[in-house]
């Protein structure tokens, strides 16, 4: 069993846009020179900037700017190994007399069987440090005794948190939150509470199981602001294999906090302008690894980012700069009409300045139906096999379409249809556009999302409000909602020009699909967004039957293979929300098949788990949120977690990633401050903000 018992807040804030959390960095000292008291040796040690973590056989000497504390665990075994966990890319080199040596330093270093059968693990960053006591099945968590000497006083204060007073400051030990998955998949929480005896305290449960798992609250294992002197918002998140952070967002600031090798390392003359950046999590200071504007002498608008696992960023949105960067090789380099056309945008943060544009083009059209000048829009885009596949809405009756398109003409007599395009960045001008369709019905279409799998199908995810939006036989919903809009999802040919599947997921009011993406099943698509139809397509198997509220998010994984039996593909359908009203931006699917997901709520009773970083709303507002669900479990077992991402003001959560370690990526946008216990540090943020934090679940 696993149980995060502390984190004790050590440092001081700092005023830097992105702080330093890194991991911290655990060494060992294999010279055994330095004594801890009684003549008992140094054997790890972390240290920083205002702190400092002596590991002895006695028990740790915890050093801060608050002052200084010794850690022991009375009734342990004084002859415990201690062993690093994690190794850092990189090594400390230290002087010593005229010759220097290398250190291993370790993200992670681990106490085995203090207690028979009871580890212990310390980790944490530039500002925490956090100790596990990892419990094997049948062994006793009653043994646990932690004792803090030095302090000049030792309490519990009102939320259970240990505070221990140490002359310049206090440091503060969390609550614990422990909860167990019940063989029905339920999850239970378990009381939990520190018991205090002068200086000495114990951990108590109350009702677990001692032959199943206890589980602990996530940690944070970065956290961070990125932001420039006006509103900047944000639109993607991804990760590449090296636990790099990839984001991607919108910009009024002139002063954004661009790196050296940047493409374009000053602001254009526009109003609002892209920006992208790369973050390395452990780098502390200098997290920031690239970080560029991207734009023109008007308006640039990204809509969403992907990457590849080079770390090549890909972009699309909206712009109506007669100047947005283009590449050499672009399909078309010159800005057409007089209003906003969409973008295609390939960047290498890995080569600097201008070397790193490595495709940018415009697309669209020039005119609408009534012989104005029409505008476009990018809306989702993904990679597969080497090609970019986009999609959006447009309103040009000259799109530039392909011999093998779908639906060559523009169908809406209202406003816009869909489109979906391909394009191969290895060639060149003209010959990069490899498909191009319209996709849509007599009034408004939007593609939202697309994704690809690995035969080369694309998948597109909007909103229609076209009664005769193009729907296949095998559809699981014929028939149009008669709402304002439905959702829909459509498999498409491209190179073929036929479309696989179509079907509309709505009711009778109002849905959108936001988000798709490909499950572990083959053929199985799963889509969120949001609904106000109390008649929303939702299945027997759902986490929530009902539509709570004026409108909720949904969760919905369809069949989509040619077999599949008209009305019979929808495999599982569910409301996600409260009283006030909820909206899914961004979806993840692990292999393990739990959904991902992230968006914003109105409501003063979202859905959350017992283990959730923030369990209410702090501004009483509008709120991020992050929830994972499993579909393959009962209803009372879906929710495996679910949090507010919460602050004074405003937050909302835009991207959404998961990597195969489980490291959940999350990025949005605050008017406050959105991470736990201060960290970053809690202060007022008087503009839209961007943030991006990365934590994991048991």
């Amino acid at each position: 069993m696993r149980l995060v018992l502390a984190v004790f807040s050590c440092l001081s804030a700092s005023g830097a846009t992105v702080l330093d959390t890194a991991p911290l960095r655990f060494e060992p000292n294999p010279r055994l020179e330095a004594q801890w008291g009684e003549g008992s040796p140094v054997k790890w040690s972390a240290r920083g900037p205002g702190y400092a973590f002596l590991f002895a056989d006695r028990g740790t000497f915890i050093r801060t700017s608050a002052g200084s504390v010794m850690l022991t665990f009375p009734g342990a075994k004084k002859s415990a190994n201690f062993a690093g966990e994690k190794p850092l890319n990189t090594k400390i080199n230290y002087f010593v007399g005229h010759k220097y040596a290398g250190v291993q330093g370790f993200k992670r270093l681990r106490r085995a069987a203090i207690w028979p059968g009871i580890d212990v693990v310390y980790y944490g960053d530039g500002h925490d440090i956090e100790y596990d006591f990892e419990i094997a099945p049948g062994a006793d968590p009653s043994r646990i005794r932690m004792r803090f000497e030095g302090a000049k006083s030792v309490r519990l204060n009102d939320r259970g948190e240990i505070v221990l007073d140490c002359g310049a400051g206090e440091i503060t030990q969390r609550k614990p939150v422990v909860y167990q998955r019940r063989a029905s998949g339920e999850i239970v929480a378990i009381d939990s509470r520190y018991v205090l005896h002068g200086r000495l305290a114990r951990l108590k449960l109350a009702g677990y199981d001692p032959r199943r798992a206890l589980t602990i609250d996530p940690t944070i294992t970065y956290s961070a602001y990125l932001s420039g002197e006006n509103v900047d918002s944000v639109v993607s998140v991804g990760h590449d294999p090296t636990g790099k952070v990839y984001l991607a967002g919108n910009t009024f600031s002139l002063e954004f906090p661009v790196t050296q090798q940047a493409y374009q390392s000053t602001p254009p003359l526009g109003p609002q302008h892209v920006w992208v950046a790369q973050i390395d999590p452990t780098a502390g200071a200098n997290a920031v690894l690239y970080c560029s504007y991207i734009g023109g002498q008007s308006t640039d608008i990204a809509t969403q980012m992907v990457v590849d696992p080079d770390g090549v960023m890909y972009i699309t949105g909206q712009t109506d700069s007669t100047n947005y960067p283009s590449s050499v090789s672009a399909y078309n380099a010159t800005y057409a009409g007089s209003n906003s056309h969409p973008f295609v945008t390939m960047l290498d943060p890995s080569q600097p300045g201008a070397n790193g544009l490595i495709y940018s083009t415009y697309f669209g059209g020039t005119t609408n139906n009534a012989g104005n000048a029409s505008s476009d829009q990018g809306n989702g885009i993904a990679i597969a096999n080497g090609k970019i596949y986009v999609t959006g809405w447009t309103t040009s009756v000259d799109l530039p379409v392909t011999a093998n398109a779908y639906q060559s003409t523009l169908t809406s007599t209202t406003g816009n249809n869909a489109w979906v395009a391909e394009f191969d960045p290895t060639q060149y001008s003209t010959a990069s556009l490899l498909n191009c369709t319209y996709l849509g019905g007599s009034n408004d279409d939007e593609g939202n999302s697309i994704v690809v799998d690995s035969t080369g199908l694309a998948y597109i995810g909007g909103q229609t409000g076209s009664p005769d939006f193009p729907i296949t036989s095998n559809a699981n919903q014929q028939g149009f909602g008669a709402g304002a809009a439905n959702g829909f999802l459509a498999v498409m040919n491209l190179n073929a020009g036929t479309l696989n599947y179509s079907t509309y997921l709505g009711g009778s009011v109002l849905d959108s699909v936001k988000r798709i993406a490909l499950t572990p099943s083959p053929g199985n698509i799963a889509l969120t967004g949001y609904t106000l139809s109390p008649d929303f397509p939702v299945t027997f198997n759902g986490y929530q039957t009902t539509l709570n509220g004026p409108g909720n998010a949904f969760l919905s994984i369809l069949n989509t293979s040619p077999a599949v039996t008209p009305g019979q593909g929808l495999l599982y359908s569910t409301f996600f929300g409260g009283s006030g009203g909820e909206v899914a931006y961004d979806l993840r699917v692990d292999p393990s098949g739990r959904m991902y997901l992230g968006g914003y709520t109105l409501s003063p009773d979202f859905p959350v788990t017992a283990n959730a970083m923030y369990s209410s709303s702090v501004g009483g507002s509008i709120d991020g949120f992050v929830a994972v669900l499993d579909p393959s479990q009962p209803p009372a077992g879906q929710l495996v977690y679910s949090t507010y991402i919460t602050g004074e003001g405003t937050q909302i959560v835009y991207g959404i990633d998961i990597d195969t370690a489980g490291t959940i990526y999350v990025t949005g946008e605050t008017t406050g401050n959105v991470f736990p216990n201060s960290q970053p540090p809690n202060t007022l943020v008087l503009k839209t903000t961007v943030f991006v934090m990365t934590f994991t679940l048991p």
